[in-house]
Formats: C-alpha cells, sequence, structure tokens
C-alpha cells in the first residue's frame, strides 16, 4: 500500500474512528495530528509511527507494549491515552487526549522570571504523574519543558499534564548497547539527559528525576546548567562537569538557599545522592516552599513593643509639674479614683513627691493621691468625706426604692440586674459562646447539624485537594460549628499550620487532642509542636 506523507493524513479518515484535521507537531518517531473523534465529535490528538519503523518487528512489538502501559497511567496531570491501533495504510498509532494551553517552554520563554511559589506548583505536579507513572512501570526518558503542557483552568491555575509516557522507552536498543550510536533511533534529549543515559547504561525512575532537576535548574534561572553546541557536548557536560550553583549562574536571580541546595542535590551525577523516589522529591519541593513562606512571614511580621501596657491618660496639668507622668494610674494633675481598691501594691515605686500612705491604711480605702504645696492633706480629707456622704446617699436611696416599690411590697423589681453585672456571691462572669473562640465551644446537642456538617467538611476537602486554603478553613469551620467533630480540629490544626498560622494551629490541635486523648495524631503533632503535649485528666 502506498505511503501516506503528512499531507496525506490531513482531511482523512483513520480506522474509521478519527478524522485527522491538521499537523501540530513531528519528530523522529512520527507525526502528531489534532483530529476528531467522530463518534463523539471529540478533539483527540494522534501520533503515528513513522513507517520507516514498521520493519523492526521487535520495535512495533515494542510499541504496542508501551501503549498499553501507558493507557494503564490514570492520574489526573497525565495524559490520557484513548485508543490504540493501526491505519488502513498499516501505520501504528496512538489517540490521547487534547490539552489546550501553553507547553512550558513556550511559559519559560515569554513569562520568565517565574516566582518560586509558582515553579513548585508547576513541578510538583510533574512529579505526581511520575510517581503514578514510575508505579506502573512506565519511565519516562524524555522529559524537557516542551513535553509538560500548562493549562489555565477556572479555580486551578497552571494546571500541569505530561505528555509522551513510555513513548521514549521504544527508542532505546533492546541490548545494552549506546542508544545514540544507532542512526534514526533518538533516546532523549541531550539537554536533559542524565549521566547514565547519556553512557547508554541501564535506567531506572531516579534517571527522571534527574530530568527534573535540570527542569528546575532552567526554570529558576532561565539558564541551562550545561551550555554547549553539539548532543555529543551536552552528554560529555553531564557525564564530567559539576553544575555551577544556580545563584552564582544568575546573581540577580531569586532563589532560596533550600531550593538551591535540593536542585544541586537532584543533578547528583550518582543516582544514590539523588531523591530516592518522585513522591520523595515531591515531599523535599513543597517542604522548600514552606520554609521559604515561613522566612517571608518572619521578615514581614512587625516586632512586638518593648512595654506591653496602656497609654496613661492625657494630662491637663500644670507643664512645670515634676511628676513622674508615665507611673500607671499617676497623671500631672490630681485625680480622684474613688472605686479603684487595694492599689499600693501596684502602683510602686510611687513618683517622687507623693505623699507617703500609712503601712496601717486598711487596703479597703480609696487611693487618693494628693498634690504636695497645694494643700494636699485638707483637699484629701474633702473629697473623702464627699465620696463618704455620696455612698451613704445612694445606699439609702436603694434601700427607699427596696422597700416601697420592689420587694418589700412583694413585687418585681423595677431595676433589673444586668446579666454580666458583677454581684456579690457570683464569683464571675462567663462570657457568652459568641465571645469565645471557636476552639474553646462546647456546641450543644441540640444546636448540632450533621448533615450540614457533612457537606461543609465535603467542600473543605475539595477546596484542600485544590490547595485553597482559605476556602478549606472556611469550610472546615462552618462544619466544626455544625458538628464538633475531632477529626475537623484536627484537619484545621494542618489547614493552619500550612498557613502558617501556628498559634491557630496549636489551638485547633489541643482541642484536638482535648477530645481524644489517645488520638494517633498525637506524636505528630507533639514532633510539630516542638514538645509534648499534656494529656487531659479523664472525667
Amino acid at each position: 500500500m502506498r505511503t501516506a506523507d503528512a499531507d496525506d493524513y490531513v482531511g482523512m479518515t483513520i480506522a474509521q474512528k478519527y478524522r485527522v484535521e491538521a499537523l501540530i507537531g513531528e519528530g523522529g518517531m512520527g507525526r502528531v495530528f489534532r483530529a476528531r473523534q467522530i463518534s463523539l465529535d471529540k478533539v483527540v490528538v494522534l501520533k503515528v509511527l513513522r513507517h520507516t519503523l514498521l520493519s523492526d518487528e521487535r520495535t512495533v512489538a515494542r510499541f504496542q507494549r508501551e501503549a498499553k502501559a501507558a493507557s494503564r497511567l490514570n492520574h489526573r496531570n497525565s495524559i490520557s491515552v484513548l485508543d490504540f491501533g493501526q491505519a488502513e495504510d498499516g501505520a501504528l498509532f496512538i489517540a490521547m487526549e487534547y490539552v489546550a494551553g501553553q507547553d512550558l517552554h513556550q511559559i519559560l520563554s515569554r513569562e520568565w522570571p517565574l516566582g518560586e511559589a509558582r515553579v513548585v506548583r508547576i513541578v510538583s505536579q510533574v512529579l505526581g504523574a511520575l510517581s503514578d507513572a514510575h508505579g506502573a512501570g512506565v519511565i519516562h526518558r524524555d522529559l524537557k519543558p516542551e513535553n509538560i503542557m500548562v493549562e489555565q483552568r477556572r479555580n486551578e491555575p497552571d494546571f500541569v499534564k505530561v505528555l509522551d509516557f513510555g513513548i521514549a522507552k521504544i527508542t532505546d536498543s533492546t541490548d545494552d548497547g549506546p542508544a545514540l550510536t544507532r542512526a534514526g533511533f533518538v533516546c532523549g534529549t541531550p539537554e536533559y539527559m542524565s549521566p547514565e543515559q547519556a553512557r547508554g547504561a541501564q535506567l531506572d525512575h531516579r534517571s527522571d528525576l534527574y530530568a527534573v532537576g535540570v527542569i528546575l535548574y532552567q526554570l529558576m534561572t532561565g539558564l541551562l546548567p550545561f551550555e554547549s553546541d553539539s548532543a555529543v557536548g551536552f552528554a560529555t557536560k553531564h557525564l564530567t562537569e559539576e553544575p555551577q550553583p544556580p545563584t552564582r549562574r544568575r546573581p540577580d536571580a531569586r532563589i532560596s538557599p533550600a531550593m538551591e541546595r535540593l536542585i544541586l542535590r537532584t543533578l547528583s551525577k550518582d543516582p544514590d545522592d539523588r531523591p530516592a523516589n518522585a513522591e520523595a522529591f515531591r515531599a523535599e519541593l513543597l517542604a522548600v516552599e514552606k520554609e521559604r513562606r515561613r522566612e517571608a512571614a518572619g521578615s514581614r511580621r512587625p516586632q512586638p513593643s518593648a512595654v506591653l501596657a496602656p497609654l496613661p491618660r492625657k494630662s491637663g496639668g500644670r507643664p512645670d509639674d515634676a511628676r513622674d507622668a508615665t507611673a500607671p494610674g499617676w497623671g500631672s494633675e490630681m485625680t480622684v479614683e474613688a472605686t479603684v481598691r487595694a492599689l499600693p501594691d501596684v502602683l510602686s515605686p510611687l513618683p517622687s513627691g507623693a505623699d507617703v500612705m500609712p503601712a496601717t491604711r486598711e487596703k479597703t480605702d480609696s487611693v487618693v493621691p494628693t498634690q504636695p504645696g497645694v494643700g494636699g492633706g485638707g483637699l484629701a480629707f474633702f473629697f473623702k468625706s464627699l465620696t463618704v456622704l455620696l455612698v451613704l446617699g445612694a445606699g439609702l436611696f436603694y434601700a427607699y426604692i427596696y422597700y416601697t416599690q420592689g420587694a418589700g411590697k412583694g413585687g418585681g423589681s423595677h431595676f433589673p440586674i444586668p446579666s454580666n453585672a458583677p454581684v456579690p456571691g457570683r464569683t464571675s462572669v462567663l462570657p457568652s459562646d459568641a465571645d469565645q473562640p471557636l476552639y474553646e465551644r462546647m456546641i450543644p446537642a441540640a444546636d448540632r447539624n450533621l448533615e450540614l456538617s457533612r457537606k461543609h467538611s465535603q467542600d473543605g476537602d475539595q477546596s484542600l485537594e485544590r490547595g485553597k486554603l482559605d476556602m478549606a478553613a472556611t469550610s472546615y469551620r462552618q462544619a466544626f460549628e455544625a458538628n464538633p467533630d475531632p477529626e475537623l480540629a484536627l484537619k484545621l490544626g494542618e489547614v493552619y499550620w500550612q498557613r502558617d498560622q501556628q498559634d491557630e494551629a496549636r489551638n485547633w490541635w489541643m482541642r484536638h487532642l482535648r477530645d481524644v486523648r489517645d488520638s494517633r495524631a498525637r506524636a505528630l503533632i507533639e514532633q510539630r509542636l516542638g514538645g509534648s503535649v499534656a494529656r487531659p485528666s479523664a472525667p
């Protein structure tokens, strides 16, 4: 049968399923087309293997195995393989989902410099896809910015799809010889090759991690770790040279020390010195971002004042008064605090020039500071006498009302005492629930709504999965108000910890441990808080 050229496929229907609309890419392996799945009227991507590779039975068999392996990948950041088959002219094809967006190379070219937080958001998704693929026995072997698509979805900025899983593996020879020496076969892109890949050695998942390290270096600096004008030159440098630290290569780039250390460790020549696997790499990357946010928050946090005390009241006294206006409760004018009791100990040391109070004065006396040189003793006696008269008058008035209009006549009181007023015999006034922090409230059983709590909890889980910590915290708090489940307190502690609100996280974790004395999360919480937490006594 006649071999089809690229233009021959455009407008044709392949395998009676896919109508080819346009050529969108081409490489050594084959061509990539945008097509439409006829049965669903859905846009897809068709990758068609070159006819020149069809004569190699081992290559065809391996292509089939790898297509099946790629179809088993089930991760939201991996490209979905929809179909595998053979066209009417004998060409093999793979049908994949179509992703709208830009590849990472385009973003790097148009938008660099990228913030470190954005780099972490993108690369952590790449590592999530790799972890799933490596678990399925699929090694990418050709990771590069062009194979990473970034889509701007609503509520999900920089959503990543990793392309070409498993395809690069068919380009290696079946023996242990160097893949670079076989004409027409490409084992990867030299700029992103691991040393063992450039050497033609047996590869494992850590080769992909090296490529991610190269991509990280490039995203942070805008430059590759090595420069050369040939494939052999790149391979040689990956094998023999140590990369220059990113901050030395690009001093003006904003790169945290932890990020630089992680990049350089990932670019180690020895695979054993790199992160153990993609999931461990991802955890370290997220820890780098958390440390950076904590340091940034610490540098912005205002320093606490050395004196945490209320300011003294403004004075209306004479400017030549020599009294110490900074002493608590003392202004430069003469004041009468008839309701303040037992304060001599609090108000020490007394300002210079103040009258010495007798040591035998009862602690229930009013504190009446006197002004030296202005007849302080007589004036003080006058004010004290006036205070006593006012108190006696108020008492007589209250007694008159009580016996003539209140309980003395058997009727109800016309002057009810406010619920929050201090009353003799009452030791304290408890604040209402609305005045208490949510983690301190005790929600009555009659006010609980399990169904509403479950709905808000699910909303919080979805927000947390999308990285929306503010929305997650709000939903979890609403769920807790509806039903104070200890698990919600645990989740709120974790959310606030991720938001670097450590005091709030501590309070929620303490609530959790108070409600669940033998919680399995106790060890982790104590590790986070830097010390053991006392167990509440049994009721």
